[in-house]
């Protein structure tokens, strides 16, 4: 019976260990996601702004006519 207790603390022990190691990693993700996030949202950020340039560009070109050889 004492050793059926003992084995039973040892579970329990390395289920806490378990448990906590869990919590720091899911931790750990959450910081990670959210500094993902705000990366993505800063890149959509420059590519609409680097579009916009790109378009302004587009429409100060002048139109030139297709030329048939």
């Amino acid at each position: 019976m004492e050793q059926e207790i003992q084995a039973l603390g040892e579970r329990v022990s390395r289920l806490v260990e378990i448990s906590r190691r869990l919590a720091e990693e899911n931790r750990s993700l959450k910081g990670r996601l959210g500094e993902a996030v705000a990366a993505r949202a800063d890149l959509e950020q420059r590519v609409s702004e680097a579009r916009a340039r790109v378009e302004s560009a587009l429409a100060r070109l002048p139109m030139t006519q297709d030329v048939e050889a």
